[in-house]
């Protein structure tokens, strides 16, 4: 399936909308996560969006599959209460040169997992995790997570796999968040993402956060 033969179905809803009253939020944000040159990473308005989330619901337990270089951990962990605890998985670096994602086997780029968050004293809250998002043990978390975030490989099989763990993870009136329902032509492979949402739509209720590349069902609507 090419880029241009998908299309966004969901319903667009602004965060107001979405959340009343999250207008008048204030947030918290690192300098370092103002001008940041890697494209892997959050874009700005979408680390806003999901930073005035945390602060507004104020989750007791968050739960991130994909950490990447840890911009997203960083601003979950400064704009969420202190008790909050963050649990975030990635792949264990020794295992990207023979890890078979959705692309293929290996061909990862180097990166340091967490590095934007490590090393600062309000991301104590935050448990760094390490192994394949679709054969992870999720149990220990199941029915408990406020609010899941997925963010690891984009592709259909495992987006299908990482949001039926992501419900699995849910308790009674969570948040689930994806990045990339909507994406550049740069990287096709995220019309999975979007495939998936369109797909889901049908027994569920997500929409479009307006003005952002992020979807999300709130179990409460």
């Amino acid at each position: 399936m090419r880029g241009h033969d998908v299309r966004f179905l969901l319903p667009k809803r602004a965060l107001g909308e979405l959340f009343p009253g999250i207008e008048s939020t204030e947030l918290s944000t690192p300098v370092s996560q103002i001008c940041r040159q890697d494209e892997w990473t959050l874009p700005l308005t979408e680390l806003l969006t999901l930073a005035a989330i945390c602060k507004h619901v104020r989750p007791r337990k968050v739960f991130e599959i994909g950490t990447y270089t840890g911009s997203t951990t960083l601003m979950m962990a400064k704009n969420t209460p202190y008790e909050t605890e963050i649990f975030t998985l990635d792949l264990d670096p020794s295992q990207r040169e023979t890890h078979k994602h959705g692309l293929g086997i290996g061909g990862l780029p180097a990166f340091a997992v967490g590095s934007a968050y490590q090393g600062l004293p309000f991301t104590t809250k935050v448990h760094q995790l390490f192994g394949n998002s679709v054969t992870f043990d999720y149990s220990p978390f199941a029915a408990s997570i406020d609010l899941v975030l997925i963010d690891a490989d984009h592709t259909y099989d495992f987006v299908k796999v990482d949001t039926a763990n992501a419900f699995k993870l849910l308790r009674p009136g969570g948040i689930i968040i994806w990045d990339d329902y909507v994406w550049d032509e740069r990287y096709p492979e995220c019309i999975g993402v979007t495939r998936i949402l369109n797909e889901l739509q049908q027994t569920r209720r997500c929409f479009q956060i307006a003005g952002t590349r992020l979807a999300i069902y709130l179990d409460s609507l």
